[in-house]
């Protein structure tokens, strides 16, 4: 048998016994699950060491979201209640099987059972236990120079925010690098319920009052639930789970998102609650969650993005810092903070801004949380020196991404990036700019 038999066989293999969303509906579904999309989707999986030539890694400073997760209590409440009274719906249908919903989609419906408790919201799970893992040891691999395998407080700076999940996403980041014995003897700051640096937004009432509530109240992402786009993924979805009763956008929006921390908590298992939609249902569905992070978190308000001056000058201050030590800042925080952190970087800038209307035009944009905001997403600078004169690499996602003030540069001069931010390092007024008294947010 040749190679290409062999690999055909493989595959025919593979999609019979792995019942996965990949082999029954032949899409790429995991690269539509907005925030939810495991870590795995989007990560540089390469372990070569980076090498520039006459260049030597000195330091880090990172940023790193939390692993994957369980959903809030209020989503646990409705996956616990709403999801069931939809299954009971789907599996007393006399229309199914169809064409979209095949008998292993109803067997996969039956098995399917909630087992969330409230008191689990939002705790870290083994998956994210996983990508935190793994993520260490690959930035290990690549920067050895700076990632020594035996732990020093003086080497490391860890911190992380008031929460389980990223106490313990720091915990086997550490793990990935020390072992598991070591990382229990790591030091870890005692955490802050408003941290001015890996959770600034906190403390910006401004911005929690002109852009957050208004977001939420009436953002971009409401007026699509209202567009012939979402209208027309309900009506589908309905009419291939054989429903009498029309389904609401909010159960069109719990199905999707169970399909989001299934998928994320489970490599091999295919979750029930994505047979429904169709690859053009997702990407639908993508957009809504990518207008509501666009206008909260991103390039909608120049609030949003301004209030990270106090994540970036601490980037800055790590590098000024004429020690050697710590080599490596390590910050384990919330997607909020990388989403923010992105746009004040200029990074996945559309060149129209994202709206209701526009979702026939903005298929191919730069701004998809589906790959910027996944699990696990990171942001990385690393100070190198190259003959005296210090450089800079970006990570993103551990790939290898460019700023506005180097669009052709892998390694961007230091002083490049100081004058190209200069504004936001030396007029980074977060008191003011945060003051809620002052006058409302201007959209872009």
């Amino acid at each position: 048998m040749n190679l290409r038999s062999t690999l055909s066989v493989l595959c025919f293999t593979l999609c019979s016994v792995i019942i996965t969303e990949q082999c029954s509906k032949g899409y790429p579904f995991e690269h539509y699950l907005g925030t939810r999309t495991p870590y795995r989707m989007v990560s540089n999986h390469s372990l070569h060491k980076v090498n520039f030539e006459g260049c030597t890694p000195k330091k880090i400073w990172m940023v790193v979201r939390h692993g994957t997760r369980n959903p809030s209590d209020k989503r646990i409440e409705a996956m616990n209640i709403r999801l069931p009274e939809i299954k009971e719906l789907i599996l007393n249908s006399d229309s199914l099987p169809n064409e979209y919903i095949k008998h292993r989609d109803l067997d996969l419906f039956r098995k399917w059972k909630s087992t969330l408790d409230i008191r689990d919201e939002n705790k870290l799970t083994h998956e994210g236990e996983e990508e935190m893992l793994l993520l260490a040891e690959r930035m290990q691999s690549r920067l050895p120079e700076i990632f020594d395998n035996v732990y020093s407080n003086t080497s490391y700076k860890f911190k992380y925010t008031y929460s389980q999940r990223t106490k313990k996403s720091a915990y086997y980041f550490a793990a990935g690098l020390f072992g598991k014995k070591t990382a229990k003897d790591v030091w870890f700051p005692e955490p802050s319920k408003r941290d001015p640096i890996l959770r600034f937004y906190k403390l910006c009432d401004k911005w929690k009052k002109d852009v957050k509530e208004t977001v939420k109240e009436s953002g971009e992402h409401r007026k699509f639930e209202n567009t012939e786009h979402i209208q027309k993924v309900v009506d589908e979805v309905t009419e291939r789970l054989g429903l009498e009763n029309k389904l609401s956008v909010d159960d069109i929006s719990i199905m999707y998102q169970t399909c989001g921390f299934e998928t994320a908590w489970n490599k091999k298992s295919k979750s029930p609650w994505c047979s429904p939609f169709t690859e053009d249902n997702l990407k639908v569905l993508e957009y809504m969650e990518d207008l509501r992070y666009y206008w909260q978190d991103g390039y909608g308000y120049d609030l949003s993005y301004k209030q990270a001056c106090p994540a970036f000058g601490d980037m800055i201050a790590h590098f000024d810092n004429i020690s050697d030590y710590p080599k490596a800042t390590l910050y384990f925080t919330h997607s909020g903070t990388l989403l923010k952190m992105l746009a004040h970087l200029g990074l996945y800038k559309d060149a129209e801004p994202l709206t209701a209307d526009k979702y026939d035009a903005m298929s191919e944009r730069k701004w998809k949380t589906s790959l910027i905001d996944s699990f696990g997403t990171n942001l990385a600078f690393v100070l190198y020196d190259c003959d005296t004169t210090k450089k800079v690499l970006t990570l993103h996602q551990e790939n290898i991404v460019r700023l506005p003030c180097c669009p052709d540069q892998d390694l961007c001069d230091y002083k490049q990036i100081t004058d190209h931010y200069n504004r936001s390092i030396q007029s980074c007024d977060f008191v003011e700019m945060c003051d809620s008294s002052a006058t409302g947010s201007d959209s872009e």
